[in-house]
């Protein structure tokens, strides 16, 4: 096989890498919330939207060690429903997420489906994976952070099971590693071949 078609099937396998790469995000709430303010579609223009998902200030001013040692020092987030209205939490990504989403969490108790990455918006499709929370701190002092791997490509993540019950900080996606890898092969053949015309 001849090395610019060796190189153009390298291509066409890192084309999703580098499609994905090229619309990363990181939510990271910094912001001086109002008590109780909706994030909604705060962040829309990163392609990122969420339902019943509250914003908190890390304010000295509460009187308690809650959100302290956060990753990001103004603000975090959490889902809260009150059962009757607000039942269901979503994080929404219009451009979906490539089988990895990154993020920290503080929690004082253990959560099984803490967060449930699914392939249509609003928790619908198919189901790609499932995180569960460990319980980390008693006063979401203590912020443990997360690789999400699933399948696939997610539009939402259902976090209703963690409403009420643990705060989430730097939301990310970003390449996979293996996507990486694909990228800078490419990049490194290019290179080559670059190098190789130039010397003949």
């Amino acid at each position: 096989m001849k090395l610019s078609s060796a190189l153009t099937l390298l291509a066409l396998a890192a084309a999703p890498a580098l499609s994905s790469a090229a619309t990363p995000f990181l939510v990271d709430f910094e912001k001086n919330w109002s008590y109780g303010e909706a994030v909604d579609n705060t962040y829309a223009a990163s392609g990122v939207t969420f339902t019943n998902v509250l914003g908190f200030s890390n304010d000295p001013a509460f009187g308690s060690s809650y959100y302290s040692n956060a990753p990001s020092p103004l603000g975090v987030a959490m889902a809260q429903l009150d059962g009757t209205v607000n039942t269901t939490a979503y994080i929404n990504v219009a451009n979906g997420v490539d089988g990895l989403l990154s993020f920290y969490y503080a929690s004082p108790v253990d959560i099984v489906g803490a967060v449930k990455a699914y392939s249509g918006l609003n928790g619908t499709g198919t189901l790609l994976g499932t995180f569960n929370m460990v319980a980390n701190g008693s006063s979401y002092d203590v912020w443990t952070p997360v690789n999400f791997s699933f399948s696939g490509t997610a539009l939402s993540f259902d976090i209703t099971a963690s409403a009420n019950a643990a705060g989430f900080d730097n939301i990310s996606a970003v390449p996979e590693p293996s996507s990486m890898g694909l990228i800078l092969a490419a990049l490194g053949l290019i290179g080559l071949v670059s190098t190789r015309r130039k010397q003949a």
